[in-house]
């Protein structure tokens, strides 16, 4: 029988984490997130390398991108639209009516979000499995094997089918948090936390759904 940490153990050390991972990096949680960051690292590398003059020189990007929009719809269509926006904003309280060349020299894209660095997401996911060999040493658990227990095993066997199974698995969960905007931590924790609607909704239909093949299993193996 594993034996396990405290509940509340656990519970602070899940608490220090995600905080920890606030305060010093300044994003949220999320091992979904960084696992496709490393996997995808020629892509984060293409991205990154890409949108380098980008951010070295934003108001190179907002007049390309303002060329762009004129010559695409002209400048008559171009300002007609910004004007009705800032006019339909100026109807708002304490808000200035805008002209048509006001509009032009206010109409700025967002700035570019700021990447977490590939090596963050490296070092998560190393340290993940460098904590989780010291707790198992710590507790005398460390066992190497080949498998995810017996009631897998009964269910999947110990052959080229558990490997079929876990090949189809991963690619469902990876396809899922994809989907979903996050996994057990970013929304478990990290969203839970922060009280986000969508969060509090994934994290049930999570839990909810484990819950329901847990009983079904136990139902069926007896």
């Amino acid at each position: 029988m594993i034996e396990y940490w405290p509940w509340w153990l656990g519970a602070l050390a899940l608490a220090g984490i995600t905080l920890g991972f606030w305060v010093i990096i300044g994003r949220t949680l999320g091992v979904s997130g960084s696992w496709s960051r490393t996997a995808g690292w020629r892509e984060s590398r293409m991205v990154e390398r890409i949108e380098a003059p980008m951010r070295k020189n934003p108001s190179a990007m907002e007049d390309a991108l303002l060329a762009a929009t004129l010559a695409e719809f002209g400048e008559q269509q171009t300002l007609q639209t910004l004007y009705a926006a800032s006019a339909g904003a100026a109807t708002l309280p304490n808000a200035k009516r805008t002209t048509p060349t006001a509009a032009k020299k206010s109409a700025k894209p967002a700035p570019l979000a700021d990447r977490t660095p590939w090596g963050v997401h490296v070092t998560f996911l190393i340290s993940m499995l460098i904590g989780g060999t010291l707790a198992a040493v710590s507790m005398g658990e460390l066992q190497w094997h080949f498998d995810l227990g017996s009631v897998h095993t009964m269910f999947f066997g110990s052959g080229m089918e558990m490997w079929v199974a876990l090949l189809l698995g991963g690619t469902m969960v990876g396809f899922g948090t994809q989907m979903g905007g996050g996994c057990t931590s970013g929304h478990g924790l990290s969203g839970c936390s922060r009280l986000v609607p969508a969060s509090l909704l994934a994290t049930g239909v999570f839990f909810g759904s484990a819950v329901a093949v847990s009983f079904f299993v136990e139902v069926i193996s007896k």
